[in-house]
């Protein structure tokens, strides 16, 4: 059987799935938005080429995701009780199911739009494997200074919410904490109306937020204190974290309108005059990865592979 197939995926007794690894999702395989979590998984390989890597997709969509992206994944599976956004369309909904769909015993799941650039990858396993579920605590600007944090958690602020970062999940198998967080963050993720209505008495936000959830999520299972760790190089570039715009009635709802950026063939990326070497870059923004810069985080790896 190969390593693809359905029935090894969901066999998690598999001698031959490695003890930990990364987990993403890739929803629209029709549309192919899986090419976001191939540059990712692409740009994790170069720096760990031994990083076991699996994507979980749509229900009966195993099939669909194309040939050309599969290489670099060492499974793909799905989403256990199918899409339960179908009708939102806010695929960060579907986050508790990524605790049940993993195959590994230590898991970091990893949002799509993130690029690993010289990584090391052994010591993020032992920031995060410091808790037995743990997230970001700290991010920094693409000016490389910590984000300006008033406006980033600005709900968070107003309701005494935690100030974490959910691009990034570690947690363990048999971690009672790990699966108090996600058995809570079904129901609150499909329900997260209902939630704003309870949480937020006066301003509300007014779209699905998967990092505010993810905050809303921890202080519920009090996990408020023992979540957070401190991850060296990583880069949030959501569009409230740049400091680069006078307020928030200004800021535009995809940073890369306004802000100018390359990806050059050495796989730094410049953004107005500042340039990110290294780190784990979450960049928050589809337009900001093109056919383009896909292209140089595949050919380094084959590169590498050739190498080897």
């Amino acid at each position: 059987m190969s390593k693809t197939s359905e029935s090894v995926l969901h066999d998690h007794d598999d001698e031959d799935i490695a003890n930990r690894g990364f987990v993403t999702l890739g929803i629209d395989t029709d549309e192919d938005k899986v090419r976001y979590c191939y540059a990712m998984a692409c740009s994790l390989k170069i720096c760990d080429p031994t990083a076991s890597i699996t994507l979980i997709v749509d229900k009966d969509q195993s099939d669909n995701v194309p040939k050309k992206y599969q290489h670099v994944f060492d499974y793909i599976t799905e989403l256990p009780y199918g899409n339960s956004a179908y009708k939102d369309g806010f695929h960060g909904m579907n986050l508790w199911q990524v605790y049940y769909a993993s195959p590994y015993q230590e898991t970091i799941y990893v949002d799509y739009d993130t690029l690993f650039l010289d990584v090391d990858i052994n010591n993020l396993w032992d920031t995060m494997g410091m808790r037995d579920i743990s997230v970001p605590r700290n991010a920094r600007s693409y000016r490389d200074f910590p984000i300006p944090t008033m406006q980033r958690f600005a709900f968070e602020r107003q309701y005494n919410l935690p100030e974490n970062f959910y691009n990034m999940i570690y947690w363990q198998k048999d971690s009672v904490a790990a699966a108090e967080w996600f058995k809570m963050a079904d129901p609150i993720l499909q329900n997260w109306r209902d939630v704003y209505r309870h949480q937020f008495p006066d301003k509300k936000p007014a779209h699905f937020e998967k990092n505010l959830i993810g905050n809303i999520i921890t202080l519920y299972v009090d996990l408020i204190d023992e979540i957070g760790v401190t991850v060296e190089n990583h880069y949030d570039l959501h569009t409230l974290s740049h400091g680069a715009f006078s307020s928030i009635e200004d800021t535009p709802e995809r940073w890369t309108e306004q802000l100018n950026y390359w990806v050059s063939d050495s796989r730094k990326i410049q953004i107005e005059n500042s340039i990110i070497s290294s780190g784990i870059i979450h960049y928050s923004d589809e337009n900001f990865v093109t056919d383009e810069v896909i292209d140089v985080f595949r050919t380094e790896l084959a590169n590498r592979i050739q190498e080897r």
